[in-house]
């Protein structure tokens, strides 16, 4: 099938019992007067593939999924072009960060001193215009991220979704 992001192919699985060759990303199951929807969503979910993840279920995306839906990539959020601004050590301080329990977990994760990460930690709030170890500093992190890997230039494999 062409798409904006080169030809992908597709496959419909009545039985759930197929196992394409990986990257793919998976449509959500519905009637199918309405597999269009489906073909959007497994699109969706293959662009959030990566080396580390080389399979998607848009049905387990959740909520996530109406975000990325609602997305334009060609008119990225201020929090997706402040995650893209971030050089790879920062992007990977603040990932750290948003994932550990503590700054000092986080510290111990980086291997970095506590009070370095600290002072790293001050430095991205003000970069990012949130704190991204609150509960809500995480949800927009999170989200940001996810809408950012639908930004980047697509290079699906030979899959596709299914």
């Amino acid at each position: 099938m062409p798409t904006r992001y080169g030809l992908l192919r597709a496959t419909l699985d009545v039985f759930g019992k197929l196992a394409p060759p990986e990257p793919v990303g998976f449509g959500t199951w519905v009637r199918a007067d309405r597999a269009p929807e489906s073909w959007d969503a497994a699109i969706i979910a293959l662009r959030l593939t990566d080396e580390s993840v080389p399979a998607v279920d848009a049905t387990e995306l959740g909520a996530m999924l109406l975000l990325a839906q609602a997305y334009d990539p060609q008119h990225p959020h201020e929090d997706v072009r402040a995650l893209a601004g971030l050089d790879a050590r920062s992007a990977e301080v603040l990932r750290t960060l948003v994932e550990a329990d503590s700054i000092r977990s986080a510290a111990v994760a980086l291997g970095m001193h506590h009070s370095t990460v600290q002072a790293r930690h001050e430095a991205l709030t003000h970069t990012l215009g949130y704190d991204p170890r609150t509960n809500v500093g995480r949800m927009r992190y999170i989200a940001a991220a996810l809408l950012q890997r639908l930004t980047a230039p697509a290079a699906p494999g030979p899959s596709g979704p299914a």
